[in-house]
């Protein structure tokens, strides 16, 4: 492939010596073949007489006539390349330039438009954009082509197309090029040329295609000063009106059109009527070319941007949040000092006047890794399966590991000894600082968004952030709920909604039953001696909630029917030794081999799970652990919670249907006291029939009377 690069420059050598070398470090980097033109245009500087001796790679030209039209079109003519890419001489190349824009130089393309950026970075640190997919709309009788779409609201697509392109640094394919005839040099000295060749294109049904990941930076305006030169202002009126003479053809637009030049002065008119003549020649055949209407372009520039606009409306969703947020936080604080309604009502009006003024801090905006902080609630098993969605989360979005992850939990050492690897940091709520992240999002039950820089995240990301918001929109009952009541929806989706796959309800991350990551265990052999279990098969049994208010709580298998099934046990099974298990609340069993009960840290439970040939429970945080570990099956109880919402196949799930309702979050008080004041659900299911099932299962395979060893675990 060759590109031949056409640079026209009038008295603009003193940007020249800055921006030339990175142009030649592109080309030289190319895998292509890249010539470089420099067409000076009647310059009074010393453009031609030291720019050869300074970069002789480089082949240097004067234009024959004068204006940027005609030395882009002189430049081309001097040229053979399949490609054009035209440059202003105040331009900055990165070394990849063309090797980025090259798979972007396809035959269906037309023109490729770069994404631009200013030269000087701002005072962050961060280079500001100035060019993205450029938009046409019409307005006062002209079109408009200043609108962008910059990369950062980009919807997703594979192919992005533009309706315009930036002068000072686009391509064009050579055959379309010479099929325009090339630049118009109507509109010399300069302005709206490059914005013609581009709706011409347009018009006759050709795509400019966008180049997102080319960075060209521009001075703007260091030749011509387009912002103060009353010169430039005159010709931009001027050569907008001829573009409407030569190009429009909608009889709606010509007419709003005509009617806002009547407004225009003496000056202007008498400038663009000497030109009318020539004009109305070329907009005769401009109509016999076209294949497009007016009306059909400016259409789908609306529907592209319509479609970007969605990060607009997430920005507005996040920025009502946070306003939202802050508003309840304040009634909560002042519901707390204050005693009367009329003084919170007062405290919080203020509030509401602080808030017109106020705004969402705003995270680090500079080229910083992306920072994510996920906070999660509840116990151990709500943080298992919450861990278990971060790690989806992280495998989708974190591809080039460059996204800083930190985990907020009300316990920070129980998140060390279980978090995946890829979590940098772990705090505790009170410690959590919201201005330090890019995005914080809080999962009970379903996650929820509490901040976002929209600007900050990349597309695909700032779509399931716009997801997640949506979703909370429509079902915020379920949400402002969580967890209370929220059992309802549990029960209604649960033959399809189990608690593990509840984080992603939207289905961003298809998860499935298997935990995505491997908690790490530490000092297995040494934590199994310690406790005489070497050499032993054993069976762990746990009857507690964890660190709950209550030490009986509903969803406990009654102590006596525990009791009976390790008796039964110890008939059955007498190879294997029976060890409780628990943080040491409540009434203890009494009748296991050994108890650890309130003897063991967190890392020592995990290795004990691992290695049990059984783990009996109801269903809780242990039930979650045992089955991240991977560590085989568990006998769980099921009363209030449903087996269908939270067991897992691998597990002998035990439920009766004495009573049809499963009540968890029913009620506030739902583990302190049962409903109908008669907990009947866990208390119908026997100790005989909890033996009948784990022998079906066959998970203990030495039965009483045979020698220990001789079977498989």
């Amino acid at each position: 492939m060759q590109i031949d690069v056409v640079i026209a420059s009038k008295n603009g050598f003193k940007h020249l010596k800055e921006c030339l070398p990175t142009v030649v470090a592109a080309a030289r980097n190319f895998h292509g073949t890249a010539q470089i033109i420099v067409v000076d245009d009647n310059s009074q500087d010393e453009t031609l007489q030291m720019g050869p001796a300074l970069f002789p790679a480089i082949t240097f030209v004067k234009n024959p006539k004068s204006g940027v039209c005609s030395a882009r079109n002189f430049g081309a003519r001097q040229s053979k390349g399949t490609w054009l890419c035209f440059l202003d001489n105040d331009v900055f190349l990165e070394p990849e330039f063309f090797n980025t824009a090259a798979k972007y130089l396809r035959p269906e393309a037309f023109c490729v438009a770069c994404a631009g950026y200013k030269a000087a970075p701002a005072a962050n640190g961060r280079l500001e954009p100035l060019d993205g997919v450029k938009l046409i709309y019409w307005k006062h009788g002209f079109p408009r082509f200043t609108q962008n779409i910059y990369n950062q609201n980009l919807p997703k697509q594979e192919t992005y197309f533009s309706w315009g392109v930036q002068g000072a640094y686009f391509f064009c394919q050579r055959a379309h090029f010479e099929q325009l005839g090339g630049f118009d040099e109507l509109f010399d000295p300069y302005m709206l040329e490059e914005t013609d060749l581009a709706y011409r294109g347009l018009k006759r049904g050709w795509k400019i295609v966008y180049a997102p990941d080319t960075r060209p930076r521009h001075k703007c305006g260091g030749t011509i000063q387009s912002k103060t030169n009353p010169y430039t202002k005159f010709l931009s009126k001027r050569n907008r009106t001829l573009f409407v003479w030569k190009n429009v053809q909608d009889p709606l637009l010509r007419l709003s059109h005509a009617l806002r030049f009547c407004l225009q002065g003496p000056l202007l008119w008498q400038s663009c009527l000497k030109k009318y003549p020539e004009i109305k020649i070329k907009a005769r055949a401009e109509r016999q070319a076209r294949t497009e209407r007016d009306a059909e372009i400016l259409e789908q520039s609306a529907l592209f941007a319509k479609r970007a606009d969605s990060r607009r409306w997430l920005r507005q969703r996040l920025q009502i949040k946070a306003g939202l947020n802050y508003l309840s936080a304040r009634l909560a604080r002042y519901a707390e000092k204050y005693h009367t309604a009329p003084q919170i009502a007062l405290h919080l009006a203020l509030s509401c006047l602080r808030l017109m003024w106020w705004r969402t801090p705003r995270p680090n905006t500079t080229n910083a890794p992306l920072q994510v902080c996920l906070t999660f609630e509840g116990g151990l098993g709500d943080l298992l399966i919450g861990l278990n969605w971060a790690c989806a989360f992280e495998k989708r979005w974190n591809t080039d590991h460059s996204m800083q992850i930190d985990v907020c939990f009300q316990n920070p050492k129980m998140v060390a000894a279980l978090a995946p690897a890829f979590v940098r940091h772990i705090s505790a709520p009170r410690q959590q600082n919201a201005v330090a992240y890019d995005l914080q999002i809080t999962c009970i039950r379903v996650p929820v968004v509490q901040y976002a820089a929209a600007e900050r995240l990349p597309a695909p990301l700032a779509e399931y952030v716009s997801t997640l918001l949506a979703f909370e929109k429509e079902h915020a009952p379920l949400i402002a709920l969580t967890p209370y009541k929220d059992a309802i929806t549990q029960n209604i989706f649960s033959p399809c909604i189990k608690r593990w796959h509840q984080p992603d309800w939207v289905d961003a991350y298809h998860l499935q039953e298997k935990f995505l990551w491997e908690i790490p265990l530490i000092q297995e052999a040494d934590t199994l001696t310690r406790f005489e279990l070497t050499t032993k098969k054993f069976i762990t049994v746990n009857r507690e909630v964890g660190f709950a208010k209550t030490t009986e709580s509903t969803k406990l298998w009654p102590l006596n029917h525990y009791r009976q099934l390790i008796d039964l046990l110890k008939q059955a099974y007498p190879a294997y030794t029976l060890v409780e298990v628990g943080c040491g609340r409540g009434q203890r069993l009494g009748n296991t081999h050994s108890s650890l009960v309130g003897k063991t840290s967190l890392e020592e439970i995990k290795v004990l799970l691992k290695h049990a040939a059984l783990h009996i429970d109801c269903d809780g945080g242990l039930v979650h652990l045992r089955h991240a570990l991977r560590g085989g099956p568990s006998c769980v109880f099921f009363g209030p919670t449903s087996a269908e919402v939270f067991g897992y196949s691998e597990n002998i799930n035990l439920s009766s249907q004495a009573c049809p309702i499963h009540c968890e979050f029913y009620s506030k008080t739902w583990q302190e006291r049962c409903m109908l004041e008669n907990p009947v659900c866990l208390a119908s299911i026997t100790a005989q029939t909890a033996l009948e099932r784990i022998q079906e299962s066959g998970v203990l395979t030495i039965k009483a009377g045979a020698e220990f060893g001789t079977q498989p675990r």
